[in-house]
C-alpha cells in the first residue's frame, strides 16, 4: 500500500480492492438489512423481521452484488438519484458546470441543507456531465452504526474528526483533514465540504471562517494567498423549494430558544438522512460558482468571498418570499419587515394554497421558526446585496 495514503487509513473512503468484502459483510448484516426493510416495509417488519430482512437482503444483492469497484458503486448511486429525481422532485437544474474542466480537481465549499442530499445532488450533476464525482467530508459525529459507516465511505465519504477531545487531539484531527484535503486535491480527486458544521437548520448560508483556518493549516508557512489558489476552491450553491426535514428542524429551532439546547434522540439523523432523500422536495436548484480568486490576506476574507458566490446564486422560491410576508405581517421582527418592505412591489403575487397546507402539517407551537427558516434565505441575500458583506 502506498505510505502517503495509509497515513489517512483511519479516515478516508474505502479503495477498489476493499469493495467486495464490504458489500458481503452488508449482506450479512442483520442491523443493515432491518433497517432497510423496516423502511420498505415498517409493519411488515415489526411483526415479521425474518421475512423483512430476507427480502432486504435480496435488494441489496440484485442492486450491489455485481459492484466491484468505487466507480460501480457511484453507477449505481447515480442511477439512485435519477430516481429521487423523477419521485420525489418537480425538476432538477444545476449550472455553471461549463466553467469547470473535467481535467481538474476542485474542492467544492457548499451551502448545506441536507445531511446527504446536498453532495449526492453535486455528484449527480458531475456524473450527468462525464465529471468524475467528488469525495465528501462527513463529520464523525454522523458515524453512529456500522453499516451507515460502510455505506458513507463506499461513496467515497472520508471523516473530519470533530468528536476528539483535548487541544492538542483536536488539532492533530484538523491538522490531518487539512493534509488529507490537500492531498486528495494534488492527486487529481474533487472535494466536497460543507460551508460550516451542520445544516444550516435556520436556512442562513454562510462560511465558518474555521474552516478556511483548517484547509490552510497544513500550509501554514505558505502564503495564504498561495495555498487558496492551490486548493481550487468552488463555491456551490444548492436549493430546496421545500425542506423535507422542515418540521425536525423547526423543533430543534424552537428547543434552542425556549430551552436553550437541543439533544437529538438517538437515530434522528438517520431519521433526517431518509426523509431528505425520499420526501418531497420540490424543485431542486444547484449552481456551481466561479474558481476562487483575490488577494486574501485572512481567513474572514476568504469566507466572505465564498459567501458573496453562495448567496448570488442561491435560488429563491415562492414559499420564501411567501414565508417572509406572513413574518412581515406579524411583525415578527424589524429584519422581517424591512426586508419584505423593500422586496414587496417586485414579488409576484402567487396561489399559496400548497403553502398553507404545508403550514398546517406543522405544530402550531414551532411554526415561528418554520417561518424564519423559510424566509431567512431571502434576508440573507437582501442583506449580503445590499452591503456586499463588507469584510469583517
Amino acid at each position: 500500500m502506498n505510505p502517503i495514503t495509509e497515513e489517512f487509513d483511519e479516515i478516508r473512503p474505502y479503495h477498489d480492492d476493499e469493495v467486495k468484502d464490504v458489500i458481503d459483510r452488508l449482506l450479512a448484516d442483520d442491523d443493515f438489512l432491518a433497517f432497510l426493510g423496516s423502511y420498505h416495509s415498517p409493519v411488515l417488519g415489526r411483526y415479521f423481521p425474518r421475512v423483512v430482512r430476507f427480502g432486504a437482503r435480496r435488494l441489496v444483492k440484485r442492486l450491489l452484488g455485481n459492484v466491484t469497484s468505487i466507480a460501480d458503486f457511484q453507477d449505481v448511486l447515480s442511477n439512485y438519484a435519477k430516481r429521487i429525481e423523477v419521485e420525489t422532485t418537480s425538476g432538477f437544474q444545476y449550472e455553471g458546470i461549463d466553467q469547470l474542466s473535467p481535467d481538474e480537481a476542485y474542492l467544492f465549499v457548499g451551502n448545506h441543507r441536507d445531511i446527504a442530499g446536498d453532495s449526492l445532488w453535486v455528484n449527480y450533476a458531475l456524473w450527468l456531465s462525464s465529471f468524475d464525482t467528488v469525495r465528501i467530508a462527513v463529520g464523525d459525529n454522523l458515524v453512529q452504526r456500522d453499516f451507515a459507516t460502510a455505506l458513507m465511505k463506499l461513496n467515497k465519504s472520508f471523516f473530519i474528526r470533530r468528536s476528539e477531545e483535548g487541544t492538542k487531539k483536536i488539532y492533530a484531527a484538523l491538522l490531518e483533514s487539512s493534509r488529507y484535503i490537500h492531498h486528495s486535491i494534488a492527486d487529481g480527486h474533487s472535494i466536497w465540504i460543507a460551508q460550516s458544521e451542520g445544516r444550516a437548520k435556520d436556512g442562513i448560508d454562510l462560511t465558518d471562517p474555521a474552516l478556511i483556518k483548517m484547509f490552510v493549516l497544513a500550509k501554514r508557512k505558505q502564503p495564504l494567498n498561495e495555498t487558496i489558489d492551490t486548493l481550487n476552491i468552488v463555491p456551490v450553491s444548492i436549493s430546496y423549494e421545500y425542506d423535507p426535514c422542515d418540521n425536525l428542524k423547526a423543533k430543534e429551532l424552537f428547543a434552542i430558544a425556549n430551552e436553550g439546547g437541543y439533544e437529538k434522540p438517538p437515530g434522528e439523523d438517520l431519521l433526517s438522512l431518509v426523509k431528505g432523500l425520499g420526501d418531497q422536495k420540490g424543485r431542486v436548484t444547484l449552481r456551481f460558482g466561479q474558481r476562487l480568486q483575490g488577494d486574501f490576506r485572512s481567513a474572514p476574507e476568504v469566507a466572505n468571498a465564498i459567501d458573496r458566490q453562495v448567496l448570488d446564486n442561491l435560488q429563491l422560491y415562492q414559499i420564501n418570499y411567501w414565508a417572509l410576508r406572513r413574518l412581515a405581517k406579524t411583525r415578527s421582527q424589524e429584519k422581517y419587515v424591512s426586508t419584505w418592505n423593500a422586496l414587496q412591489e417586485s414579488c409576484d403575487k402567487v396561489d399559496t394554497t400548497e403553502f398553507e397546507s404545508r403550514l398546517a402539517n406543522c405544530p402550531e407551537m414551532l411554526r415561528t421558526q418554520w417561518l424564519e427558516m423559510y424566509a431567512n434565505p431571502v434576508v440573507n441575500k437582501f442583506v449580503s446585496k445590499s452591503t456586499r458583506l463588507a469584510p469583517i
